[in-house]
């Protein structure tokens, strides 16, 4: 297997286009990243970069200690798993995972071993005389995922290969995948706009917005340290919710009053050395929807809760989905089911841990806790 290295990579199209603005990234031997952000923001063309299928304008990229610039595709030694599964209609299973071996010249023996290998890890063994016509989508994309397989590349990239599939196989499948990668032991880099995905599956995300690398962390770090307004929002679901206010120092504590006067939070103790110096100005407050308590007692509590009015109750089973107005701002909250009965279009009163809550520079976005 090997490392992947991009050191400061651009790719910019006819137009004067940037899709990749100096991307520089260090993916370990063995490690499974996740390049993840909304469409358009330059994930798919790094990777395809990586793969050789689209040519960069500046910049380095190296698999091992190779640099690959100008290394075509098939001299790369990666294998790609694509979204719409790329399969040859007129062929069988065992035929399309064969395919890529055959052109190589392999022996038969050894082609033959390495599909059965790779159908038995994915169990589509009772699959190999079929074509791709009789196969459902979560089939199909298995035998994609074989057909990479077979060429024990030394790495593997994914680009969206599981947005075709249903929920459930999507959920299936991100496991299916997960275990692939400790069970080979090889270096992975997976493409998804689904946090979600990229929360589950990687070792680190890469977080990716206007061509430009936001953050690179671990998933928990990511959402427990995101270093600004879009990283804080983009992870997490339901998203962090978001009020905009000004933080003033009343009576020895620091409070943070949104614009319309709904919410008026005390700065928890852990956050005051680092927000002190914004005392007096405008910043913005971020909320994770778990980072509400449910108010059995309905009463309010000095610089603890905030009360919004509900607009939606969406009972989810164990817990409770609150949509929520505060003084013309849209809010989230997720609850334990049972400890009250919100009632749509009534105030209602929420506690926040603020210990867990973040906060954010009103200009430049960056975290400031």
């Amino acid at each position: 297997m090997a490392r992947v290295e991009l050191k400061n990579v651009r790719k910019v199209y006819p137009g004067n286009v940037e899709a990749v603005k100096s991307a520089s990234l260090d993916i370990n031997d063995k490690e499974f990243v996740v390049l993840v952000g909304p469409s358009g923001c330059g994930k798919s063309t790094t990777l395809r970069m990586i793969a050789g299928l689209e040519e960069i304008s500046e910049g380095e990229i190296y698999i091992g200690d190779t640099l690959v610039n100008d290394v075509p595709p098939k001299n790369r030694d990666i294998a790609m798993v694509f979204q719409n599964y790329a399969l040859y209609p007129h062929m069988t299973v065992y035929k399309n995972m064969a395919f890529g071996l055959m052109l190589r010249k392999y022996p038969k023996a050894e082609i033959e071993q390495r599909v059965r290998e790779a159908a038995q890890i994915l169990s589509i063994e009772h699959l190999l005389d079929r074509k791709p016509k009789a196969l459902s989508g979560g089939e199909r994309q298995r035998v994609a995922v074989g057909r990479a397989i077979v060429r024990q590349p030394k790495v593997f990239l994914f680009d969206e290969p599981l947005s075709n599939l249903d929920a459930k196989l999507r959920v299936q499948m991100r496991a299916e995948i997960s275990k692939l990668h400790t069970r080979l032991q090889s270096t992975m880099i997976y493409v998804t706009h689904d946090q979600v995905e990229a929360m589950t599956m990687g070792d680190r995300i890469v977080v990716m917005l206007d061509g430009v690398i936001q953050q690179i962390a671990p998933p928990l770090e990511l959402y427990h340290h995101p270093v600004n307004r879009f990283v804080a929002g983009f992870i997490g679901s339901p998203p962090m919710n978001f009020l905009e206010g000004e933080l003033t120092p009343e009576s020895g504590v620091l409070r943070f009053h949104d614009k319309s006067g709904a919410a008026n939070l005390d700065v928890h103790e852990s956050q005051l050395d680092a927000l002190e110096p914004y005392a007096g100005k405008r910043v913005v407050l971020g909320i994770r929807p778990e980072h509400f308590i449910e108010n059995p007692s309905q009463e309010p509590k000095d610089g603890r809760s905030l009360t919004a009015n509900v607009e939606v109750v969406e009972p989810m089973g164990h817990e409770v989905y609150l949509y929520l107005d505060i003084g013309g701002q849209s809010i989230t909250a997720r609850i334990a089911a049972g400890e009250t009965e919100p009632e749509v279009n009534k105030p209602h009163v929420l506690d926040v841990d603020t210990q867990g809550v973040h906060f954010f520079d009103m200009e430049t976005e960056a975290a400031l806790t």
